[in-house]
């Protein structure tokens, strides 16, 4: 890690610009840190330290991990619509081949640490709002002994975001399948049915309610209505908000 605030060249900018954009998206856990979080407490008005800082503890939580890789810990302070942010990202880097001109007997080369490219998602990243404390979360869980964790929600942040919009919609569209299934509703008319809903409710209402689309894929049922909200209750108690990330692969046909 550099002991230093890196120099951004429009290059440099656009490449990370890109590499947020998709922690902004249906694959991030989203949640609010508690104001008297410890995790929070280490963000300062001080980017230098407290990157510094976080990159220890986060160091002492992966070393763990049975796969271990060559990263790079990028730490972004940002403003988003006239709000500060703090980003960090975990970047794994690769090997990649290189054709180097000069070399004319042997152009073809390997080189090490390389970046990958922008248009990846993160290996992980948490971007914080510091105005209300909601953060977006992508993370991976980590083997260690035989079994896996989720290090980075539950020992470095110590928070249980939601699940991504992308599971939950995933989530949905299964159990509804399930139910029509369960009264012979599951058809081709179904699948139809179900996707446009689903489309409709993301783009007029911003939001995916389990009880509305309930009516709207069950309307002359009402215990088919009752089982497809009864079973999602737990997993998805609230309407799932996507009015603040980009949702738009949710609402490709």
């Amino acid at each position: 890690m550099s002991d230093q605030l890196l120099t951004i060249t429009p290059r440099i900018d656009e490449y990370f610009r890109k590499k947020l954009s998709k922690v902004f998206s249906d694959e991030a856990k989203r949640g609010t840190f508690s104001e008297d979080n410890v995790f929070l407490s280490y963000l300062t008005d001080d980017l230098m330290e407290s990157s510094v800082k976080i990159a220890q503890l986060w160091k002492e939580e992966f070393v763990i991990s049975d796969n271990q890789k060559t990263n790079d810990l990028v730490f972004i302070q940002f403003d988003k619509d006239g709000v500060e942010h703090f980003a960090f990202l975990r970047v794994a880097l690769r090997e990649n081949f290189t054709h180097i001109s000069s070399d004319s007997e042997s152009p073809i080369k390997v080189t090490q640490n390389n970046f990958p490219s922008a248009a990846q998602t993160p290996d992980e990243a948490l971007v914080i709002n510091r105005s209300n404390r909601n953060y977006y979360l992508i993370e991976k869980r980590i083997k260690h002994n035989g079994s896996f964790a989720n290090y980075f929600s539950e020992n470095l942040l110590q928070v249980q975001p939601e699940q991504s919009v992308k599971k939950s919609i995933k989530m949905v569209e299964q159990t509804a399948q399930k139910i029509a299934e369960n009264f012979q509703q599951d058809d081709f008319a179904f699948q139809s049915k179900m996707k446009a809903a689903i489309y409709k409710n993301l783009e007029e209402e911003q939001e995916l309610s389990p009880e509305k689309l309930a009516d709207q894929l069950f309307d002359n049922n009402l215990t088919a209505r009752l089982t497809f909200v009864d079973e999602l209750k737990e997993s998805i108690p609230e309407p799932i908000q996507v009015s603040d990330i980009d949702h738009s692969r949710q609402t490709k046909n």
